[in-house]
């Protein structure tokens, strides 16, 4: 029964980021094909609740390859993510959206 279950999250994740990658090139591309950029690019720091090595490297890689978004850098405890991100009027909103990331790779890897 586990592998049903993990199979099921493995292909929700899968179009849950799908979806994010269309989200966000659809964004981006209209940005650029638009006459005024409407970009205001920031850094954010957000709280790393995933632990492992594996586990880091996938959230940061994934939130890596979305357009908009780029991990910079990781702090020596490894708790805390630099993220810059070139929509960031919103904070909260950026914020709710890499923690909802985290929580869908958290329930892949458990």
């Amino acid at each position: 029964m586990k592998i049903f279950i993990k199979s099921y999250r493995i292909v929700m994740f899968l179009l849950y980021y799908i979806l994010k990658m269309l989200q966000a090139n659809l964004s981006i591309a209209f940005d650029i094909l638009s006459p005024k950029m409407n970009t205001s690019p920031g850094f954010i720091e957000v709280l790393l609740r995933v632990s492992s090595k594996r586990d880091i490297l996938l959230f940061t890689n994934l939130l890596s390859m979305t357009p908009g978004t780029l991990s910079v850098d990781i702090n020596s405890d490894q708790n805390t993510l630099l993220v810059h991100c070139l929509y960031n009027e919103d904070r909260e909103a950026v914020v709710n959206e890499i923690e909802q990331m985290q929580d869908k790779i958290l329930k892949l890897t458990v």
